[in-house]
């Protein structure tokens, strides 16, 4: 579901959000634990039960087209059904699903919600971002369209311009696609519709990438996370 009803429902929905951000534990700075890359092969007909799910590597690079090598690069995508109250699906649209990011509690809630163990690597993360003084928070709460701003590890304030600018664009929710392979890994059918239900609020976040527009940074371990939350864009 893309959008509200109307109004009013708007302005509820934004009074929970709200009241769950209040207790989400959000840093201004984080720390980046680990950077995953999906299997070589992403052939979703050929390996539907690893389709989703990443592993760990060194590092990753981005520009503002996502991640190199990875099948969410491009500048555009066909629409699915989570847009058919706009659009016919197929239609041409852009891509923003450049980067899927968790934070370690988002696994642990799901892990405590499943009953099995819940990795980054089994939701199809591309990074993970904990809290440098190794609290839980949920980054599944952080407010849509907040820019997650990357420096290098030795950088105590944000440089200008940032090694790379993150937005987020959407919770990312919960699918059947993910859910399937985390029922396969546990060789638990019923974890399937599970996940799904279970994972609405919980699974991290989906981001694209603004900056940089000209050439690759390199994102690793390590490195830190400033968090700009928005205020709207003003003449």
């Amino acid at each position: 579901m893309l959008f509200y009803e109307n109004l009013l429902k708007y302005i509820e929905g934004q009074r929970e959000k709200l009241e769950v951000l209040r207790f989400a534990n959000i840093p201004d700075r984080g720390l980046i634990i680990k950077v995953l890359l999906p299997d070589r092969n992403q052939d979703r007909a050929a390996n539907l039960d690893t389709y989703s799910l990443t592993y760990e590597v060194e590092q990753i690079e981005i520009d503002c087209l996502g991640i190199k090598g990875e099948r969410h690069r491009r500048i555009s995508r066909p629409s699915t059904g989570r847009e058919k109250l706009i659009y016919p699906k197929g239609t041409l649209i852009r891509e923003h699903r450049h980067i899927v990011a968790v934070s370690p509690y988002d696994c642990k809630i799901l892990s405590d919600k499943l009953e099995v163990e819940v990795t980054p690597e089994l939701l199809g993360a591309n990074l993970v971002i904990g809290r440098e003084d190794g609290q839980d928070y949920s980054l599944s709460a952080l407010p849509e369209y907040s820019y997650l701003l990357i420096a290098e590890k030795e950088n105590r304030e944000l440089p200008k311009p940032p090694l790379a600018t993150l937005r987020h664009y959407t919770l990312q929710q919960g699918c059947g696609i993910t859910g399937n392979s985390i029922s396969k890994n546990y060789d638990n059918k019923s974890l399937t519709q599970k996940f799904v239900v279970e994972s609405k609020e919980n699974r991290g976040i989906l981001c694209s990438v603004e900056h940089p527009a000209e050439k690759f940074a390199i994102i690793k371990a390590g490195q830190k996370v400033f968090f700009r939350f928005p205020m709207g864009i003003t003449p």
